[in-house]
C-alpha cells in the first residue's frame, strides 16, 4: 500500500512518531511522509494538492484537528484519495479546532478513535469504519528509548498555554497565579490567533519534551499533551480555562500502532 502520512505540527508528529516507525518497518507499506508545519491553511492546501497529484497514494493517514490537517483532508478528498483519521470524535469546546475535527471526520472513511466516548460520538453521526485504536502517545512512551537521566536537580514547572480560539481568550493572570513563585519553563505556543500575547517560550524535540515534563513538579496550561502524554508519565497537571473543555484522557495500552496497521492492511 502506498501511504502518505501527514503531520501539521511538531505536536502532531510526536503522536505519530511510533505509528510511523512501525509503518516504515512493515514491507506491506510504501511510506511518503509530509510535514506541513507552520503553513497557513492556503499554503497547506496548495502543498498537499501538489504532493497528492504527484504521488497518488492509496490512502492518506493524518492525525488531529488543526487547520493545516483540514486543508490536507480537503486536498485528499478532492482527489478521491481515502483518508484515515486519528483522533476523530474528540471534543475541545474552547477552540475552533473542534469544528475542524468534525469536518475532517466527515471527509474520512476510516476513523481511528482514541477513546470509547469518541467512538460513540462518531457512531452517533452515522459514520462507518470507526475503530477504537487507543492513544498513539502511549505507544511511544512505553516502547521508545526516550528517557534520559534528570539533567538538573533544580525544581521547575512546565507551561504550555495557548489562546482559547473560540473567543480569543488569553488569561495570563490565571497562568501567573498557577506558577507564582516557581521557576517556569514555557513551551512555544501554536500559531493560533492571539498567540502574540503569550510569551514565546522554547521549542523542544519530542524526546526532550517528554524528559522535560516527566521531571517537572507540575505541567500547567491548556495543551492536549496534558491529556495525551502527561497521564501516562504520571505528571501532575493543572488545566486552565476551557480550550480542552469536554476532552477526556484517551485510552491506551501501547498497541495503538498495531491496530492501525492491521486495519489499514484490511483495506486492500
Amino acid at each position: 500500500m502506498n501511504l502518505t502520512v501527514i503531520s501539521g505540527s511538531r505536536a502532531d508528529y510526536g503522536l505519530l512518531e511510533w505509528p510511523l516507525k512501525c509503518l516504515r518497518e512493515d514491507p506491506f507499506f510504501s511510506i511518503a511522509e509530509v510535514k506541513i508545519w507552520g503553513h497557513s491553511a492556503a499554503q497547506a492546501l496548495e502543498a498537499m494538492t501538489q504532493h497528492l497529484a504527484e504521488n497518488t497514494p492509496d490512502f492518506v493517514l493524518l492525525l488531529g484537528d488543526r487547520f493545516e490537517i483540514l486543508s490536507a483532508a480537503i486536498a485528499a478528498h478532492l482527489q478521491r484519495i481515502p483518508i484515515a483519521h486519528i483522533g476523530g470524535g474528540d471534543v475541545s469546546q474552547g477552540s475552533y479546532d473542534d469544528a475542524m475535527r468534525y469536518c475532517i471526520s466527515r471527509l474520512a472513511s476510516l476513523h481511528f478513535a482514541t477513546s470509547r466516548d469518541s467512538v460513540d460520538r462518531l457512531a452517533a453521526l452515522g459514520y462507518g469504519g470507526v475503530h477504537l485504536v487507543g492513544n498513539p502517545a502511549v505507544d511511544y512512551i512505553r516502547h521508545a528509548p526516550w528517557q534520559k537521566p534528570r539533567p538538573t536537580q533544580d525544581r521547575y514547572v512546565v507551561v504550555a498555554y495557548y489562546p482559547e480560539t473560540i473567543d480569543d481568550t488569553v488569561d495570563l493572570e490565571a497562568v501567573k497565579t498557577a506558577i507564582a513563585g516557581r521557576n517556569a519553563i514555557w513551551i512555544t505556543p501554536n500559531r493560533d490567533r492571539g498567540v502574540e500575547r503569550i510569551p514565546e517560550g522554547y521549542t523542544f524535540s519530542h524526546d526532550d519534551f517528554l524528559n522535560l515534563i516527566v521531571y517537572a513538579d507540575e505541567f500547567i496550561g491548556n495543551s492536549s499533551a496534558m491529556l495525551y502524554e502527561a497521564p501516562e508519565l504520571g505528571v501532575k497537571t493543572t488545566m486552565l480555562g476551557k480550550r480542552q473543555q469536554g476532552r477526556v484522557v484517551p485510552w491506551g495500552d501501547g498497541k495503538c500502532s498495531e491496530r492501525i496497521i492491521k486495519i489499514l492492511k484490511e483495506q486492500k
